[in-house]
């Protein structure tokens, strides 16, 4: 599978909703009914995306509108920052926005055989290997499901929006990344720069 995301490698996506999982679900039917929510990235053998795990409330809107039309768009957005023209020591150079992002479209199909996986794997996402997970709730978890269902959502498009000054001239990048030393913006900044 040829790279379906310009100069944008699939793991660049995967890596940017690994660590903020938390997106809006903008229902296309009556986006008025937006929530935020985490998701999981699915992805198949060859690294084509091709899924986003997760769940719903019961209580919110949304739900009844995704189930009689699913299609939904996913913003996500990463570290982001100001970056001021002092950072770059250039009184002629304009301020700009830092930002690493992404747009996913796909089909909602909500289904209560999903819901324990959603969870599961969310949750394992979150603590990591040795953390907490579900089944310390016992008897709860199954009264706490009742709120909530699961969904996959098919991906039908991708487009992501990584502004992480490869645009720049090499001593203006490498101010900037100097001056977000640390920092989650600087760290994909300089994990980009080395690409």
């Amino acid at each position: 599978m040829g790279n379906q995301f310009g100069d944008i490698p699939p793991d660049h996506i995967q890596a940017l909703i690994d660590q903020t999982p938390l997106c809006w679900i903008v229902p296309h039917a009556q986006p008025d009914t937006a929530l935020l929510m985490p998701v999981i990235l699915e992805r198949d053998p060859d690294g084509g995306l091709v899924s986003l795990l997760g769940h719903l409330p019961k209580s919110r809107p949304a739900l009844k509108i995704l189930q009689e039309n699913g299609a939904a768009t996913f913003l996500f957005l990463g570290p982001n920052a100001y970056i001021a023209p002092s950072v770059t020591g250039k009184t002629d150079w304009a301020p700009t926005w830092n930002f690493a992002s992404a747009i996913l479209s796909g089909d909602i199909k909500a289904s209560e055989d999903l819901t324990r996986a959603a969870i599961t794997q969310l949750v394992s996402h979150m603590e990591g290997p040795a953390g907490w997970d579900i089944s310390r709730l016992g008897e709860r978890f199954d009264k706490l499901a009742k709120q909530i269902i699961g969904f996959r959502a098919t991906i039908s498009s991708a487009v992501p929006r990584f502004k992480l000054a490869q645009d720049e001239s090499a001593d203006v990048r490498q101010s900037i990344i100097s001056a977000l030393s640390g920092t989650p913006l600087g760290i994909w900044t300089e994990a980009y720069e080395k690409e």
